[in-house]
């Protein structure tokens, strides 16, 4: 019994032994997995870590890359836009503004259309109650209307009265002033009687002189020749004392009146005409009267029906080469021959004349000479790299309102469209799909259309 028992309790100090020794093993393994295990989630962080931040300096080298070529890009695209920037059509043919010149006080004591009489029934005393306000009354009178119904009554307008309407038209900074003085003058200028003539007798009526007067106290460049800018905002204009005055309005419709009398009384003479025609297309030019560009066709139209028939093809000449030689040769040349609108034969003619004189100021070639302008129009090289499609362009442009907008059945006529088919076949067919250069595929397309649409 006794051995058994001790056997017994060896054996149980063993197995105690035995199992805290495996206990001893499974904490060693459990701590070193552990321990493996953290080195091994610390080696990926770092990893993570160490990538993103290379992802990091990869992203921004990239973004500095594509910000640099974006510059270049744009650099570029900066370059070539002003290098080709196209302008517009647009001169300023108004320099400094003189100061207007006081127009005379008017006293109606001394006015012959306020004088009592059986067809006048105004009662002059009311009028003149009040000692001094002459000008005043009169300014009324002119704004409401009655002025004009006075003058028709009486049947004429002495020279002070019509003097002083005209001025306040030209001159005047109130605007429903302006307008009725203008008003006034045009309804006299046209007005009829029975048997066609005026109705009422002007004692005085503005001239050339006059008239030049008026534009030039409104800074008009009447030397052409000095106009080298585009139109400038209006803003900075006007604050300068620049650009063309409110009352241009006026001066146009009263100009176009003026010209609509000549059957009955002519103001001005064939040389005369010529230069205010020339004014009046030039006028087209200041971009500031574009709100006017009606009433200066309605004007131009007046010039152009003035001339006698015998006078007509000298003046067209004279008018055409004047213009020819004082626009620039770009866009503003092709904007005062496009002005010209009408389909009446003066029209027509002025408009084809001007273009060709336009062509032989470029070429340096004499409007005479017509096939030497042809000529130069054939021998231009539209495959050198430094050909200005621009100016090709114009010269379509100018060739086809010369050659079709006036119909001269000449004998050498057929020969000469011959000529121009040739340089549209020249700028149809020698400009690739892939010229990129301003105005190219403009040229082409235009070439194109005016061939297809031709007999040629």
């Amino acid at each position: 019994m006794e051995t058994h028992s001790f056997s017994t309790e060896i054996s149980g100090t063993l197995r105690k032994k035995v199992i805290v020794l495996d206990d001893l093993l499974d904490d060693y393994y459990t701590q070193q997995r552990e321990i493996d295990s953290n080195a091994c989630k610390k080696a990926k962080v770092s990893k993570r870590y160490s990538s993103d931040e290379e992802d990091e300096k990869n992203e921004k080298g990239n973004e500095t890359k594509l910000t640099e070529m974006a510059d270049e890009c744009e650099k570029q695209v900066y370059q070539i836009t002003a290098e080709h920037e196209i302008p517009m059509w647009g001169q300023e043919i108004f320099g400094q503004q003189k100061s207007f010149p006081l127009v005379g006080i008017m006293q109606l004591q001394n006015c012959k259309l306020f004088q009592p009489s059986r067809e006048n029934e105004l009662d002059f005393d009311e009028l003149t109650s009040e000692q001094g306000n002459g000008e005043t009354i009169l300014e009324e009178l002119l704004i409401n209307g009655w002025l004009s119904h006075i003058a028709f009554i009486s049947g004429s307008v002495e020279a002070s009265v019509a003097s002083w309407t005209f001025y306040q038209a030209m001159y005047c900074s109130n605007d429903e002033l302006e307008l009725s003085a203008c008003d006034f003058w045009c309804r006299m200028l046209l007005s009829k009687n029975e048997a066609g003539g005026p109705s009422i007798v002007l004692e005085w009526v503005p001239g050339f002189h006059e008239v030049k007067d008026v534009l030039e106290f409104y800074g008009y460049l009447f030397d052409k020749c000095q106009i080298v800018g585009p139109s400038s905002s209006s803003t900075s204009r006007e604050s300068a004392g620049e650009g063309p005055p409110i009352n241009m309005r006026s001066w146009i419709k009263i100009l176009s009146a003026c010209f609509q009398i000549r059957q009955f009384q002519s103001l001005f003479s064939a040389s005369e005409a010529q230069e205010l025609l020339a004014v009046i297309i030039c006028l087209f030019l200041e971009r500031q009267l574009q709100g006017l560009s009606f009433i200066l066709t309605e004007c131009l139209q007046s010039i152009l029906s003035f001339f006698t028939e015998d006078e007509w093809d000298v003046s067209c000449e004279n008018v055409a080469h004047s213009v020819a030689y004082s626009v620039p040769k770009d866009h503003n040349s092709l904007r005062v021959v496009e002005c010209i609108f009408g389909t009446n034969s003066r029209s027509k003619q002025l408009r084809s004349r001007m273009a060709v004189h336009i062509l032989g100021s470029i070429f340096n070639k004499n409007v005479s000479d017509e096939k030497g302008i042809l000529k130069s129009l054939v021998s231009v090289k539209v495959k050198d790299k430094n050909t200005d499609f621009l100016t090709i362009y114009i010269y379509i442009i100018l060739s086809e309102i010369w050659l079709l907008s006036y119909d001269d059945s000449g004998e050498e006529r057929v020969a000469m469209l011959n000529m121009w088919a040739k340089f549209l076949q020249i700028c149809s067919c020698d400009i690739s799909n892939t010229d990129w250069r301003p105005y190219a595929s403009k040229v082409r397309s235009k070439a194109s259309y005016l061939l297809q649409s031709s007999a040629y």
